[in-house]
């Protein structure tokens, strides 16, 4: 017993001896009060053993553990932990267990405190924990200690995952295409104005030797703590100044001019191993998508990465990197590990975020999920005249603004993808301006959009096809409401001169179809049978005539390298508009619409779908400036016509529409996910109502149907009166291959008295309950108690006294 107790004593003096050589490891007490303390180098515990003295220490700590290899209980020590054998032994194994590796709970100083949750600080490696008083789980800032195993993390990675934060940069004057990556640890980053805040604490690291400074902010709020990148303070590399005096300090040596383009800041929140596989990783893929956690997941380089709000256009120019995954529409993501479960929402920058999700062994063992802020992206520069040849490179210019991450420790009974989704729509309530739906009576609106007309290429000129003049949608309408339709909300396409592949000059409405007045005439016919009208305007993010008095090389969309960004579409293609070119034509046209009548506008694409930064020198836009555009088209459209709808919408255009079209049901089909959840329905069930594709061009229409049912979707169908086959050879509407309305009245009749009895009385009812009874059996639970069982396989499902037949659902009343 003597041995290692000398051992540990030894060890003891060589740190001790360490901590009075070294004048940079130092302490923080009383940081509050002193503002102005010296710099502080991240722990030495954090920094993986770098000076002859740390190495001494580890080699007796080996010698005294013989042979030992490090087990995960080493890494267990709670924050009560004292000086005991435990923490000797732990203390006593190898340079890069987990315990020599990773501060110790008790080595944490309380930050701040609300009735909820405790937030302690590390001060000296700017670390984090998170105490929930309600059930007492504890969160780290960095990985869990349960199930780590040294031997499956590189040291790279073990680098990476002490580290606060994780950075990205490019060298200008080495390889102006090529990323590397680094963290605090490698560059021997300094904290520094380490304070302690009203809500948490703030502290800055500074890496004099790549020039670069990152202040970040942690604050405790009522059930969440914000991580921010600050602006202030922000240092991207070295000045021109520091630049010359480093090549006049190394001679014949040029600064290789780092600049940062992405951070990682706190990434391992919340990762756990998937030593015990019960939980998973929530990512925003179509309408939320589930990766669990697996012991036996073969090593893989599968993980899960892709840019909130989609790809930037204005860097699309001969660039191969772009994503072929659904574009991620609401900025969250989430972690459940046993009865513990956050749900994190990217906050301020999310025009400027990425989601990272990577299960277990893609990496490193653990499962994580992290934002990724870009501050610079990869663009083409050309360099001839054709802007054809040319190289790529980084923007030079950074992406300002604070960056921030809300993490929402959630309630042990509500740990699960429903109960981050119930966490997000109150946030969606409360912080991002949407309200509950206020319904008139228990009838759901059916989405019926026609197909006005379009032009069909010829030899020497295109024709124009009417496919449902006013007059006909009339008729269209009349007898879907005769045989038992009694809502409908209807978004008209195609209206515009020149049909529905002409984008530009928009207004008056096309003679072809019956102009202005034809269109006024039709609009009171349908308010008079108690329906909604809408005119489709997504097509003003595009111009492909010249109307409006748009020029391609003086008003379309351009990147960096002065490249006009051309959207191909079939048979043709289109200039990408503006943003702030659109927005001056849409305001003065909403006048023009209001005139007819019209309830509102059915926007997408560029509003409120595309998010494109603009480097036009007479428009130019950021990202962020192109959102502020956007919803300041919805707002105006529903400031002056009553109401907007939005396709394929990004969540933050919600707080403005009444409808969201498109609202996806499927994942992108990664082989490493598995399963789809109904996160963003559940989210959005009750403040606004949304429908998937058209149920008349679906692969699969039963399965469809069922989906929705499933899911509360409101069932949405392309028409047009005339008969499906004289949509052949037009220039766009080559995918609507069943729109004959005749041929669709009478189901659409049926399937609308279905869903009526299934979703009606719960249109403002908030989704409460999603899960699996049984293999290919799910139920859903409305906050009134309504449940609707759906059964996908080909035999009935019983149990408990249900019974669902094969293929069908089961309505259950409340109470059920």
């Amino acid at each position: 017993m003597k041995q290692p107790f000398s051992n540990v004593k030894r060890i003891f003096a060589v740190a001790l001896l360490v901590m009075l050589t070294s004048f940079t490891l130092m302490s923080y007490p009383g940081a509050a009060e002193n503002k102005a303390e010296q710099p502080n180098q991240v722990d030495a515990s954090m920094a993986g053993a770098a000076t002859a003295a740390e190495k001494l220490a580890g080699d007796q700590a080996d010698n005294a553990a013989a042979t030992q290899e490090s087990q995960p209980a080493a890494g267990k020590e709670k924050s009560n932990t004292t000086a005991s054998s435990s923490k000797s032994a732990a203390k006593t194994e190898g340079a890069n267990s987990y315990a020599r590796i990773f501060p110790s709970d008790d080595q944490f100083t309380l930050a701040a405190e609300n009735t909820r949750l405790q937030l302690l600080v590390h001060q000296n490696s700017g670390h984090f924990l998170v105490k929930d008083k309600r059930d007492g789980n504890v969160w780290r800032s960095f990985p869990s200690p349960e199930g780590w195993k040294d031997k499956e993390n590189t040291d790279t990675w073990k680098k990476h995952m002490q580290s606060p934060v994780f950075i990205k940069y490019v060298e200008f004057n080495v390889r102006k295409d090529q990323v590397k990556e680094t963290n605090v640890i490698d560059q021997k980053s300094t904290i520094e104005q380490f304070e302690l805040t009203e809500n948490g604490f703030r502290l800055t690291f500074s890496m004099p030797k790549i020039g670069f400074i990152i202040p970040i902010e942690v604050n405790l709020k009522d059930d969440y703590v914000e991580t921010k990148v600050l602006e202030e303070g922000f240092k991207d590399g070295k000045t021109a100044e520091e630049m010359k005096q480093f090549e006049a300090e190394n001679k014949k040596k040029k600064d290789n001019d780092a600049r940062i383009t992405g951070i990682r800041l706190y990434p391992y929140l919340g990762s756990a191993t998937s030593e015990q596989e019960n939980g998973y990783l929530f990512i925003p893929d179509g309408p939320g998508t589930l990766v669990q956690f697996k012991r036996d997941r073969p090593p893989n380089n599968n993980f899960y990465f892709e840019r909130i709000y989609g790809d930037d256009l204005a860097f699309s120019n001969n660039n191969n990197s772009f994503s072929i995954r659904q574009p991620v529409r609401m900025p969250v993501f989430g972690i459940k590990s046993g009865e513990q479960a956050l749900l994190a929402v990217i906050d301020q920058g999310a025009e400027y975020a990425n989601v990272l999700a990577a299960p277990s062994k893609s990496m490193n063992q653990y499962n994580w999920a992290t934002a990724e802020f870009t501050y610079r992206q990869r663009f083409f520069q050309p360099t001839d005249k054709r802007k054809l040849n040319g190289f790529q490179t980084f923007s030079r210019a950074r992406t300002e603004g604070d960056r921030s991450v809300r993490y929402y420790f959630l309630d042990r009974g509500a740990s699960d993808y429903v109960g981050m989704a119930s966490r997000f729509r109150q946030f969606l309530m409360e912080d991002a301006g949407l309200s509950p739906i206020k319904t008139e009576d228990d009838n759901i609106s059916l989405q019926v959009h026609l197909l006005g007309a379009d032009s069909r290429k010829g030899f020497l000129w295109d024709s124009y096809e009417p496919l449902t003049t006013t007059t006909q949608a009339e008729e269209v309408v009349n007898e879907l409401t005769s045989i038992g339709v009694k809502k409908m909300s209807i978004a008209y396409s195609g209206w515009q001169k020149g049909g529905f592949s002409e984008n530009g000059g928009h207004f008056p409405v096309d003679s072809g179809i019956g102009g202005n007045d034809g269109m006024s005439h039709f609009i009171d016919f349908a308010h008079a049978k108690g329906h909604r009208v809408t005119l489709d305007g997504s097509s003003y993010t595009f111009n492909n005539n010249g109307r409006d008095g748009f020029r391609s090389s003086r008003d379309g969309l351009q990147d960096l390298g002065a490249v006009v960004i051309q959207f191909r579409e079939h048979e043709g293609k289109s200039t990408l508009v503006s943003p702030r070119f659109m927005e001056e034509v849409m305001l003065k046209d909403l006048a023009k619409a209001k005139q007819l009548g019209v309830d509102g506008l059915t926007l997408g694409y560029g509003i409120g779908a595309f998010l494109n930064s603009d480097f036009n020198e007479r428009y130019k836009a950021t990202r962020k400036d192109a959102r502020k555009i956007q919803e300041n088209v919805f707002a105006k459209t529903k400031e002056q016509l009553g109401s907007a709808d939005v396709t394929n919408g990004n969540f933050y255009a919600l707080k403005y529409v009444e409808h969201v079209h498109g609202l996806s049901d499927e994942n992108s089909f990664d082989l490493f996910v598995d399963e789809t959840v109904p996160f963003a329905q559940i989210a959005l069930h009750g403040l606004v109502t949304y429908s998937s594709w058209y149920a008349n061009v679906t692969d699969n229409y039963g399965t469809y149907l069922l989906k929705n049912i499933e899911y509360g979707a409101i069932p949405a169908f392309m028409l047009t009166h005339a008969q499906s086959q004289e949509l052949i050879g037009t220039r766009s509407l080559f995918n609507y291959y069943s729109t004959y309305y005749k041929d669709w009245a009478e189901e659409i009749a049926k399937q609308y008295s279905r869903f009526n009895e299934a979703l009606g009385d719960v249109q403002n009812e908030f989704i409460v309950g999603h899960r699996t009874l049984a293999e290919g059996v799910n139920e859903t639970e409305y906050a009134n108690g309504k449940r609707i069982i759906v059964n996908y396989n080909a035999v009935p499902y019983e149990k408990d006294g249900v019974t669902v037949r094969a293929k069908d659902f089961a309505v259950l009343p409340g109470g059920g």
